[in-house]
């Protein structure tokens, strides 16, 4: 078949929105072929030269970033009917209550486990549990500044313990409450803002994080109990239930 007849998939093992376009792609029925771009140099480059940012589903020329799954839907030409985004209320409440979690998973991981990566994957879970430490504050600063900010996905270089990672957690938990209280709470979110995957409106950014979050959890979860240690405060459907969260825990 022509290469322009064949869906790629650019992605990279870890990343909770590359997983979930995957997915999407691989049950469209539609003949793909998937690309890490992590080891992929030509891939990588190629993406770069366009501005491109991970993920992305190509076919022929024409290239969408694979955040947006209505945009990888139409460029597959299938149908897709959005997931009903949970209510701002509920969005804020779930944050919280999957920060429980992630605390106190954090509280139980060792070193060890901090160290571990997952397969294919040079990020350490320490890397991973800063991400779920901070990848809020990338929608604070889109409502503050209608850009959202993945700068905040990557660790700082002043995050180096299990402790400094839990008072980040805490820092972020506390300005994203602030924000909640002062601003949030009666705020529709329907104003649109820029980011590297198109212009959604600020509820879907919101929701975006709070899934993003939730799957990066998620992770610290599974390097747990694969150390045979039981969750003192597991993730439960109550935590996943309405998250457009990706099936998989890692890929």
């Amino acid at each position: 078949m022509s290469l322009t007849k064949v869906v790629r998939a650019y992605w990279m093992p870890g990343c909770s929105s590359c997983l979930r376009m995957k997915e999407f792609i691989s049950k469209s029925g539609r003949e793909w072929v998937a690309i890490n771009a992590d080891e992929d140099r030509a891939a990588r480059a190629e993406l770069e030269a366009n501005g491109l940012v991970l993920p992305v589903a190509r076919l022929g020329d024409r290239w969408v970033n694979g955040v947006d799954l209505a945009a990888v839907a139409e460029l597959l030409e299938v149908p897709y009917e959005p997931p009903v985004i949970l209510p701002s209320a509920e969005l804020a409440a779930r944050y919280n209550l999957n920060l429980d979690v992630a605390r106190s998973i954090i509280t139980q991981m060792t070193d060890e486990m901090f160290a571990v990566a997952m397969p294919n994957r040079r990020r350490p879970m320490f890397d991973v549990a800063n991400q779920v430490a901070s990848v809020m504050r990338s929608f604070l600063a889109a409502y503050s500044d209608d850009k959202h900010d993945s700068g905040f996905y990557a660790k700082p270089d002043f995050v180096r313990t299990p402790q400094d990672v839990l008072d980040r957690l805490d820092e972020t938990r506390q300005l994203f409450n602030t924000w909640w209280e002062e601003d949030g709470i009666d705020d529709p979110l329907d104003r649109v803002t820029e980011t590297y995957w198109g212009y959604p409106t600020l509820l879907e950014v919101l929701e975006r994080e709070v899934w993003h979050t939730t799957q990066h959890i998620r992770q610290l979860e599974y390097v747990l109990k694969e150390f045979g240690v039981t969750p003192d405060l597991p993730l439960t459907k109550a935590h996943l239930a309405g998250l457009p969260l990706p099936e998989g825990i890692h890929d």
